[in-house]
């Protein structure tokens, strides 16, 4: 039996009605959706608190009471301060998982809205899919997009610098000038021969020393004797200056002759050292003391078997630049007559100690 106009017409009608019934509104019917959305995180590492930058462009505008969603999905921890909503709504956290911006009397043109949001990344890696919808204030939608972001490890990256030391001893020729005192003859690395000494004359023979390392805290050098200069006999020449035996003077001073007063055997002569490590006194870092002022041409005497810093620096050093890898080191002898005659001998150590 055919229907009549009449009655596809009612159909129709009917349709709609339960249509709108069901859903609120006509589905397919509409055009209008959310576009240009993202979620932009501040970190994608597992499990640590992140930013969501969320941009997205609505094309209906809102009005007083409607709703602009953000819906995490399962695995986002509970969300911290800091929600920034639209200007002209109100930003609340209804539940761990979403975010909820509601629209003021001004109500909420269409176009770009930005939400800034924090909560805790999942524990898992993975893509996960963010919801974003404006609803009326019965939560009837009206448009909605889905974006994903992508929670990873962090990369780590690492890398390892071989540490590095070079340290050399190089002797000095006659006449090179250490500290502002020239010196009186030559040295090799290993030796430092003054040879026959004469009475009431200044003997001076030094040694080159540098330092090469990576060492981020830097380095210093320190030197130390075995005893004073020590004759077959048991004689001996003492530290800078007139100081008893494993006395020396170990604050840099000017340098002063021996005073040979008989009978006061540590009178007779002394040996002082100098350093044209000039910042010796500034060095600061890599737990290193700081060593002695020896600027203005000052001399200290080895105190016993004590060390006694001649050279640091509070870096890498290269190993030519002055005070930063390079130095020189003088030692002078002055006798007077009263010094027992001998062969006299001792043994430096030089120490140099990097610290990475």
């Amino acid at each position: 039996m055919k229907k009549t106009k009449k009655q596809a017409k009612l159909l129709i009608v009917i349709l709609i009605f339960s249509m709108l019934a069901m859903y609120g509104y006509m589905p397919g019917a509409r055009a209008a959706s959310i576009t240009d959305a993202r979620d932009r995180l501040s970190d994608s590492d597992l499990s640590v608190v992140a930013t969501h930058t969320i941009t997205a462009s609505t094309s209906i505008a809102l009005v007083n009471t409607d709703r602009l969603y953000v819906i995490y999905p399962s695995g986002f921890g509970a969300q911290s301060a800091g929600l920034t909503c639209p200007a002209g709504t109100v930003g609340s956290t209804p539940n761990a998982s979403t975010t909820l911006c509601t629209v003021g009397g001004g109500g909420l043109v269409a176009g770009q809205h930005t939400i800034v949001a924090t909560s805790t990344n999942p524990s898992t890696a993975g893509s996960y899919t963010i919801e974003i919808r404006t609803t009326n204030s019965a939560d009837v939608l009206k448009e909605r997009v889905f974006v994903m972001v992508a929670i990873i490890d962090d990369v780590v990256v690492t890398a390892t610098v071989s540490p590095t030391l070079e340290f050399y001893i190089d002797g000095l020729a006659t006449s090179t000038v250490v500290n502002g005192v020239p010196t009186t003859g030559s040295t090799t690395p290993t030796a430092i021969p003054f040879n026959t000494l004469t009475v009431a004359a200044s003997s001076t023979l030094g040694q080159q020393l540098r330092v090469t390392t990576n060492a981020d805290d830097g380095y210093s050098v320190t030197v130390e004797q075995d005893h004073e200069l020590l004759s077959n006999s048991g004689s001996d020449i003492n530290s800078f200056d007139n100081s008893l035996d494993g006395a020396g003077s170990t604050t840099p001073h000017t340098w002063n002759n021996p005073v040979g007063t008989l009978d006061q055997y540590h009178t007779y002569g002394h040996m002082g050292l100098t350093t044209d490590d000039s910042d010796l006194s500034t060095v600061s870092g890599g737990g290193f003391a700081l060593g002695a002022d020896f600027t203005g041409l000052k001399y200290a005497g080895l105190n016993g078997t004590s060390t006694m810093i001649i050279m640091a620096h509070n870096g890498p050093a290269d190993g030519s630049t002055q005070n930063k890898g390079l130095a020189k080191v003088a030692y002078s002898i002055r006798i007077t007559a009263l010094q027992e005659a001998g062969d006299y001998t001792n043994t430096l150590t030089y120490i140099c100690t990097p610290q990475y």
